[in-house]
C-alpha cells in the first residue's frame, strides 16, 4: 500500500470517492491534500483504497505525490488549539501543536488521529503560548499518554508557582520580571522545589514534561530565544537555514534587557502581582508567530491585549519618540506584522486595538472561542472591527464555535423523548402525591419515586443542552500559492460534507482571488 494525497483541482471542482469504477454514484468529497491510502493504480485510470475500513475508489488523476502544508484549527471549545503539519512526507515531516485547550478535545483528537499507529510517535513540538488553562490545560492528557513523545516543548518564559510571586522575581522597579526560564535546566531549578510548584496545573504540566524520557528539553521561545538568522528570531526546524519551504518568525514575547538579563515588562494600569495584572503580562506575552510559505502568511495571535500590541507596535514601528504620529508607527510595523490570514487575539476578545488590526492587514480570520463561557465570546463589535479593518471588500471571518453543530456524546435530541420524559415525571409526582394522601407509611416507595424522577430529569437536562462536539474544526491547506479553507457542513448537501473555500495568488496584484465562482 503506498501513500498519495488528493490533488488540487485546477478548474476549483469538487472531487469524489466512488464505490467501484463501474459505479459512479458519488459516495463523499474529499479535499485538497487528504490521505490516500493506495492499495492499487488499475489500468482503467482508476485507484483502489482504503480508507478507514473502508474501501473506495478514485480516478487516478485526481491523486497526487505532493500534499500542502496544513493547519487544523481544532475547536477545543472555550480556549485556542492548532496542529500545524509541514508539506514534506516521510522523516522529514514535522507536526508541531500550538495550544491545546483546557478540555479532552485535543487530546481525543491526537489519540484518533496520530495513536492508532503500533510505534511511539513523536512530534516536532508542543507551544503552550502562555500560561493559561485555557491554552494548555489539554496538553496533560497528551504528556501522560506513552503513545506520543515530543522533541521539544516551548513556552513564553514565564513559569506560574504558588505563593505570593507568581510569575516570578521582578527587578528593582518593579516593572520588569526578570526571573525567567529560558532553558530546560532553568524550569528545573524553579520546579525542582515542590512547594514552588504547590497544587497548580500549570507547574504540574511543565513538571510532567521535564520528568518524561519521551519529551525533550523545554525551553523558552521569544524573540532573541530560537534559531537566530538574518536578524530575526525563527521556530527550530522552521528556520531558514531548514529544509522545507515554510519558515515561522518568533514575534513575541519581546524580552528587554535588565541587569544583562533578559527580562519582560509588566502589563496593566498597575505594577505588582495582582491577579489582573498577572493575567494582563502573562496574556500580553504570549507566544506569537508568523508563517510563511511562498506568498502566503499567517498570524498566530495568542491572547495579545491592549498594552501589549501598543508595545509591539512601537517595538516593530521602529518608533523612539514616543510623540511620533501613530499612523506612522502602524505603517512601519506593518513591514513585520502583515499577514494574509490572522488567529485572532483572545478569542474574539474586545481587548485588541484598532492600530494592531491595520497593521496586520489580513483578508481572513479564525475566532476560536466555546460555548457555556462567560466572556460572550466573540464580541459583536470585534468581529465589527475585523471587518474593517480587513483586507478587501469582504474579509473572511470563520469561527469555531459558530461553525459547531456536531453532537459529542452521540444522544440524539429527540423531543418526542423529550416528551415522554416530561410525562413520566408527572405521573411520578401523581403517584408521591397519592401516597402522602393515604397518609400511609411508605417512605421507601416514595424515596424510589423521587430517585426515579431525579433519573428522568438529568435525561432531560443531558438532551436539552447543547451539547456539541469538535465540528467546529478549520482547516488550512496552502503550498503558498493556492490555499484552501474548509470545515464541515451542519447537514450535507447531497453527498457533500465540506464547505470549502479556494483561493489562488495573483502575483501581478499580490493578492489573494477566489479560484472559482462557485464558493465551494
Amino acid at each position: 500500500m503506498t501513500t498519495k494525497f488528493v490533488r488540487w483541482h485546477p478548474k476549483g471542482k469538487t472531487i469524489w470517492l466512488y464505490p467501484g469504477p463501474e459505479k459512479r454514484s458519488k459516495v463523499r468529497d474529499v479535499r485538497w491534500g487528504d490521505v490516500l491510502n493506495i492499495v492499487e493504480d488499475r489500468s482503467d485510470g482508476w485507484s483502489r483504497i482504503k480508507w478507514g475500513a473502508k474501501t473506495y475508489y478514485i480516478q487516478t488523476e485526481e491523486t497526487t505525490d505532493t500534499r500542502p502544508l496544513e493547519v487544523l484549527f481544532v475547536d477545543v471549545g472555550q480556549g485556542d488549539g492548532a496542529i500545524l503539519t509541514s508539506a514534506e512526507t516521510g522523516n522529514e515531516e514535522r507536526i508541531i501543536i500550538i495550544d491545546a485547550g483546557k478540555s479532552s478535545n485535543m487530546a481525543r483528537l491526537i489519540k484518533w488521529r496520530f495513536g492508532k499507529l503500533k510505534a511511539r510517535f513523536d512530534f516536532a513540538g508542543a507551544i503552550m503560548t502562555h500560561p493559561d488553562h485555557d491554552h494548555y490545560g489539554g496538553f496533560q492528557a497528551v504528556f501522560d499518554n506513552a503513545k506520543f513523545g515530543f522533541d521539544k516543548v516551548w513556552h513564553n518564559g514565564l513559569l506560574e508557582r504558588a505563593g505570593d510571586e507568581l510569575l516570578g522575581a521582578s527587578d528593582s522597579s518593579g516593572r520588569y520580571l526578570t526571573d525567567l526560564a529560558v532553558n530546560d535546566e532553568d524550569a528545573r531549578n524553579i520546579y525542582a522545589d515542590a512547594t514552588v510548584r504547590g497544587r497548580k496545573r500549570y507547574p504540574k504540566l511543565i513538571w510532567t514534561a521535564l520528568e518524561s524520557d519521551r519529551i525533550g528539553p523545554v525551553e523558552m521561545l521569544a524573540v532573541g530565544h530560537g534559531v537566530q538568522a538574518g536578524g530575526h528570531t525563527y521556530l527550530p526546524g522552521f528556520s531558514p537555514a531548514d529544509s522545507g519551504d515554510a519558515r515561522i518568525r518568533v514575534i513575541g514575547p519581546v524580552p528587554e534587557r535588565r541587569g544583562g538579563q533578559p527580562a519582560l515588562r509588566w502589563f496593566g494600569s498597575d505594577i505588582g502581582s495582582s491577579a489582573k495584572n498577572t493575567g494582563k503580562t502573562k496574556n500580553g506575552h504570549s507566544v506569537l508567530l508568523k508563517l510563511d510559505i511562498g506568498m502566503f502568511s499567517l498570524l498566530f495571535g495568542g491572547d495579545l491585549n491592549r498594552p501589549a500590541e501598543d508595545y509591539l507596535l512601537r517595538h516593530y514601528g521602529d518608533i523612539n519618540n514616543p510623540a511620533a504620529p501613530l499612523s506612522d508607527t502602524v505603517r512601519e510595523a506593518r513591514r513585520v506584522l502583515r499577514a494574509d490570514m490572522m488567529k485572532c487575539c483572545h478569542h474574539g476578545a474586545s481587548d485588541v486595538t484598532d492600530e494592531f488590526l491595520e497593521a496586520v492587514e489580513a483578508f481572513a480570520y479564525v475566532v476560536s472561542s466555546g460555548d457555556e463561557e462567560s466572556h460572550a465570546h466573540p464580541r459583536p463589535d470585534l468581529l465589527g472591527r475585523l471587518g474593517k479593518h480587513g483586507r478587501g471588500d469582504a474579509p473572511m471571518i470563520f469561527c469555531t464555535e459558530i461553525l459547531r453543530s456536531t453532537r459529542e456524546s452521540g444522544v440524539k435530541e429527540d423531543f418526542t423523548r423529550l416528551a415522554r420524559l416530561d410525562k413520566d415525571i408527572q405521573s411520578l409526582n401523581v403517584d408521591i402525591d397519592e401516597i402522602e394522601d393515604d397518609g400511609r407509611d411508605a417512605s421507601q416507595e416514595r424515596t424510589a419515586l423521587k430517585d426515579k424522577i431525579k433519573g428522568r430529569s438529568a435525561l432531560q437536562k443531558k438532551l436539552q443542552k447543547r451539547n456539541v462536539g469538535v465540528y467546529g474544526a478549520i482547516t488550512l491547506r496552502t503550498d503558498g500559492h493556492r490555499m484552501e479553507i474548509s470545515f464541515m457542513l451542519e447537514k450535507p448537501r447531497g453527498k457533500q460534507r465540506w464547505q470549502s473555500f479556494r483561493l489562488i495568488h495573483d502575483p501581478a496584484t499580490e493578492e489573494w482571488y477566489p479560484a472559482d465562482d462557485s464558493g465551494h
